[in-house]
């Protein structure tokens, strides 16, 4: 009898060791199921670490890339794959900022119910804001430089281009031997990974910093005859501008002038707004981090100078600049960018809500009411408005950041757009480029008249 109780309660405890098992091997089932199913290993998923599944699209459905037999396919013309490999991300995934890598697990398309594929699609969907025809256009300006194009809607958030050079075709990619020039920083995504000395354009910030914070600033003379000498160092202009006031000081992009207005500002108010309009932030891109910018914050007269006119040790990307542009244009209110608009299944079972850009206010709008009118003004009699597309109402600073050395400067164009039909801020650096006003500027208006095309032909094909 004795025996027969011990076998029972033997069998017992193993039935119960067993339930405990399926217990817990169904619990870590559904916690954990997504993170074993994407783990690099699983040849259904991934090849030789790479994901092989799921479609990512434009904001016309256009693919950008595709899972086509088990093989990444990615869009038809060549150009627009060379525009959004940065983005996208290469067969190889060696961008680590690419949608590819980021969103690898989302790609996967793994649920509880289904498993990884049904009889018919395999993975999940992901719908970018990127417009293939604008990116493409981008690609084509920056095609043989080495820069970045940021554009984005900045009453939406919905960042329609975001092209970094150099690039290649994934489809085709080029064998890159060591220190090969060409293909210098190619994983790198510069508009929203690499920082560049901003020069003029940072004149900007300093401008917004000294609306709030000086009072009589539209009441002040400056005086420039070329350059001046702060504790024994020289604040030198690219021109002599004698009498001006602070709209004539942004237009001609004084030196002088805002190297004054710098240390009017002291280093705590440079720094508050350095911060306060993001440029030394990280931001999330849907998830994509983006590299904080580097604005000193102490040191002497001469860098405080320097410092406020954008040079000294200051870096900043060229995505915070297309973001603070947006501000300006928006009436001091941001509408962050974002890039992911939503995501299904591969039977179209939405996977999210379609995502609504986050606003905050950041600028009084009296502020950005004035810096935007200062723009226009530097555009009309600076730049000039036939050097742009007709209609836009175009808002602009030009920026030739010096650098130490013999290397050329880097090259910036950033601004917007105020006409309500086309609400649309971007930025333009060529690294190395030399002057802003001659190479990025040009880039700019191709870029954006890219933009009126598209925008125009979407209001013609809505009214037919």
């Amino acid at each position: 009898m004795k025996k027969v109780q011990r076998r029972a309660l033997s069998v017992m405890l193993i039935i119960l060791c067993l339930m405990g098992g399926v217990g817990y091997f169904t619990f870590r089932f559904f916690t954990e199921g997504e993170k074993w199913v994407n783990f690099t290993a699983n040849r259904h998923v991934y090849n030789n670490g790479v994901i092989i599944d799921g479609a990512i699209y434009d904001n016309a459905g256009n693919a950008l890339l595709d899972t086509v037999d088990g093989k990444r396919k990615y869009s038809d013309d060549e150009d627009v794959r060379c525009a959004t490999m940065h983005i996208i991300g290469d067969k190889k995934s060696n961008v680590a900022t690419s949608i590819q890598k980021v969103y690898a697990d989302r790609l996967v398309g793994f649920n509880i119910i289904t498993g990884m594929f049904s009889t018919t699609v395999s993975g999940n969907k992901i719908f970018t804001t990127l417009d293939s025809d604008v990116c493409a256009e981008a690609y084509r300006q920056l095609k043989d430089k080495k820069g970045a194009i940021c554009v984005f809607n900045y009453k939406t958030g919905e960042v329609i281009c975001l092209v970094s050079t150099p690039t290649y075709d994934p489809e085709n990619p080029p064998v890159i031997n060591d220190g090969d020039d060409r293909y210098d920083g190619v994983f790198i995504n510069r508009a929203i990974s690499s920082r560049f000395t901003p020069g003029s354009v940072y004149k900007t910030v300093t401008a917004a910093a000294a609306i709030d914070c000086i009072p009589d600033i539209d009441q002040q003379q400056f005086n420039c005859q070329h350059e001046f000498v702060v504790n024994g160092q020289k604040v030198v202009c690219s021109g002599t501008h004698h009498k001006e006031s602070f709209n004539d000081a942004l237009r001609n992009s004084c030196n002088v002038a805002f190297g004054e207005i710098s240390m009017q500002l002291g280093w705590e108010n440079t720094d508050e707004y350095a911060r306060k309009l993001g440029i030394t932030t990280s931001h999330s891109l849907s998830g994509i981090p983006t590299i904080k910018g580097k604005v000193a914050s102490s040191g002497g007269q001469n860098e405080l100078a320097w410092t406020g006119i954008g040079q000294n040790t200051d870096e900043v990307s060229p995505f915070t600049m297309m973001r603070y542009m947006g501000i300006i244009a928006n009436g001091g209110i941001c509408n962050e960018p974002y890039i992911v608009e939503k995501m299904t299944t591969g039977s179209g079972i939405p996977l999210n809500f379609d995502k609504q850009s986050e606003s905050v206010r950041v600028l009084k709008q009296s502020t950005a009411d004035k810096l935007s009118d200062m723009m226009r003004l530097a555009v009309i009699y600076n730049y000039g408005e036939r050097n742009f597309p007709s209609g836009m109402e175009f808002c602009g600073k030009t920026g030739t950041a010096e650098l130490d050395g013999k290397k050329k400067s880097h090259a910036w164009f950033v601004g917007f757009t105020r006409n309500e039909k086309y609400p649309y801020a971007f930025a333009v650096v060529v690294q190395n480029g030399g002057s802003g006003y001659s190479v990025s500027r040009p880039i700019a208006a191709k870029v954006m008249a890219a933009v009126k095309k598209k925008v125009d032909s979407m209001e013609i094909s809505t009214e037919n």
